[in-house]
């Protein structure tokens, strides 16, 4: 992967109106419930190179089908340093891997977009309870093959609406987390670096997907087009998003680096589908603007 030598300001999208972009980030630069569906880079260890979302095959189609018959289908990726696994916790070590979190850009460079099912349990009393859902999780990214390349990070906070964490509503299925690192100095957006984040409820278009089944030990990737899906939603076909693609970051401009623009997160209706052919996303819209200002502190 190459390295930007400083953040880049100011992306535009042609023909796409954003409300909201946040730079790329480079490496080390200043910065400003599973179901049964889903549920520049440090020199990694374990002679694992740091990849990108492998580009799409000559003449592939992602203008996207509802016919099951003609969808796309994942395909193995390599280690992409700014998304990687969450996982459950045995005596302060990673156990079992159960959703997809990605690095996105934020000012104290330590912030991950993942589902808020995958961390947040609907019905809590309080914020400060919801706050702390988390607290006893890892992210590992660029997780392959059991192998930690970049380092291990853990969650030390949890952000999700209250219309998530009071009553569960999929609309607002989105969460950003906090992070401090094990074992290691640096955050984790200076040692991996960080995706876009745009928000822009309705946009609907070709769109990378890049997950971790739970039955896997290395990411998977897609490519299709993000389709509307009621008033708040969009609808990601893509046959093989099973449990544990949950939180996977949806992907648009994904440049030859392999680092794109956050437009959606799989998760929301159905906790981001019930089959592993036909996934969802909350529309990142002003809510979840707002939900990245309060866990940014903006």
């Amino acid at each position: 992967m190459t390295n930007r030598p400083s953040p880049r300001a100011g992306l535009l999208w042609a023909g796409v109106a954003v409300a909201l972009v946040l730079c790329h980030a480079a490496p080390g630069a200043a910065s400003k419930s599973p179901g049964s569906g889903h549920s520049a880079a440090a020199a990694p260890s374990g002679g694992i190179l740091p990849g990108a979302v492998p580009a799409l095959p000559p003449g592939t189609d992602v203008a996207g089908s509802g016919d099951g018959a003609n969808l796309p289908e994942v395909r193995p990726a390599g280690v992409i340093p700014q998304v990687g696994a969450v996982f459950t916790t045995v005596d302060g070590r990673p156990a079992q891997h159960f959703c997809t979190a990605a690095v996105v850009d934020s000012p104290a460079r330590d912030l991950l977009v993942t589902a808020a099912h995958c961390v947040v349990e609907p019905g809590r009393a309080s914020a400060a309870e919801a706050a702390g859902s988390g607290k006893s999780l890892l992210f590992v990214p660029g997780y392959h093959e059991g192998r930690h390349p970049f380092g291990i990070w853990a969650v030390t906070g949890v952000v999700t609406d209250p219309r998530w964490w009071r009553d569960g509503d999929p609309d607002f299925d989105v969460a950003f987390l906090t992070t401090r690192p094990l074992g290691a100095a640096r955050r984790v957006e200076e040692a991996v670096g960080a995706e876009g984040l745009a928000f822009e409820p309705r946009w609907h278009g070709p769109v990378e997907a890049v997950g971790y089944p739970r039955t896997g030990e290395r990411p998977v990737v897609c490519a299709n087009r993000l389709q509307g899906f009621g008033s708040g939603q969009a609808q990601f076909p893509c046959r093989g998003m099973t449990g544990g693609t949950s939180g996977s970051p949806l992907l648009a401009a994904v440049g030859p680096d392999g680092r794109g623009t956050v437009v959606g997160a799989i998760g929301g209706y159905q906790s981001g589908g019930f089959t592993a052919d036909l996934s969802y996303s909350p529309g990142f819209g002003p809510d979840i603007a707002a939900l990245y200002r309060s866990a940014t502190g903006g």
